[in-house]
């Protein structure tokens, strides 16, 4: 599953939005959703087992980077499945049904 935002640009304060909603709506043993400090942008998810582990910084976290407006994992660790429909469901919520799309 691949999410598609139809927008050339999203605004910081809509991506605060984003992690807002999806860190209210996990799960509370869940680690929290985070912007991905890469230069494509996109959204990080902490493996809990491995915080404060000697490793690679990408092999410590589930990622999905932006690439031509889609959310993918360019063959690092991705989100599971239900986190990337809760993404989804934050991004539908922030930016609407009609600029979101999955593919």
């Amino acid at each position: 599953m691949t999410i598609k935002v139809l927008l050339p640009y999203i605004e910081k304060y809509q991506l605060q939005l984003v992690l807002d909603y999806y860190n209210m709506n996990k799960e509370p043993s869940e680690e929290p959703l985070e912007l991905l400090d890469r230069c494509e942008g996109g959204f990080k998810i902490n493996i809990s087992y491995l915080i404060g582990q000697q490793a690679n910084e990408n092999d410590k976290i589930k990622q999905v980077r932006w690439s031509k407006g889609c959310l993918t994992s360019k063959g690092f660790i991705s989100f599971r499945e239900k986190e990337k429909m809760l993404l989804y469901d934050a991004l539908v919520h922030v930016l609407g049904q009609d600029k979101v799309t999955i593919i």
